[in-house]
């Protein structure tokens, strides 16, 4: 019996994000909770990933409001180290001025960076020296974390490397984790971790 559908969870999409860093939270969502998956684009038009898949997305930003999302995704890409996509910045403000979850892997850290969002609240990159190199205006780093993956209020961060402990956070972020048939199935890639780098 599939779950009922009452919130929804928007992966934002763009060319070259980094597909893989979203591919585990993307199918346990959709396949045992009752979290609805959509992707959103700047223009609603297709795009390509680093691994050459071409999404087309489920809508644009134009047709979105921090009302219709319970939890924003921000893949990784090369675009957020240049300073592009800040399309996206009016929703995350809206999301985070709202108590909703934001939830940025890899280079889409660096965008809450030199943003400003990780100045008062613990999180993690891929590495401070990094962060630091590629966002000079971040004044965060006495709440940096050495983590795979943080979640802290309503904002979820994690390195590149920590597609697993990024979906575990966001799981348990959505209240989620303790659902059988995701615990079960998740399991599987828990247990390819070794275990005192699990989550530390």
């Amino acid at each position: 019996m599939k779950t009922a559908k009452t919130r929804t969870c928007y992966v934002f999409i763009f060319e070259g994000f980094s597909d893989w860093e979203s591919a585990l939270v993307m199918p346990g969502l959709h396949l045992f909770t009752d979290v609805e998956v959509k992707t959103v684009s700047v223009d609603g038009k297709p795009v390509t990933t680093l691994g050459n898949l071409t999404v087309v997305p489920d809508t644009s930003l134009a047709q979105v409001t921090d009302k219709d999302i319970d939890l924003l995704i921000l893949p990784g890409g090369n675009d957020w180290e240049k300073g592009g996509n800040l399309e996206i910045k009016p929703l995350v403000d809206r999301m985070l001025q709202t108590n909703k979850g934001v939830a940025a892997i890899c280079g889409a850290t660096i965008f809450l960076a030199q943003q400003g969002y990780l100045e008062t609240v613990p999180h993690t990159s891929n590495h401070l020296g990094y962060m630091k190199s590629v966002a000079p205006e971040y004044k965060g780093d006495t709440f940096y974390l050495e983590k795979p993956a943080v979640q802290a209020d309503n904002l979820i961060t994690a390195s590149g490397t920590a597609m697993i402990q990024f979906a575990y956070e966001i799981f348990r972020y959505l209240d989620v984790s303790e659902n059988e048939n995701l615990k079960f199935w998740f399991n599987f890639f828990l247990d390819t971790l070794p275990k005192r780098e699990a989550f530390h």
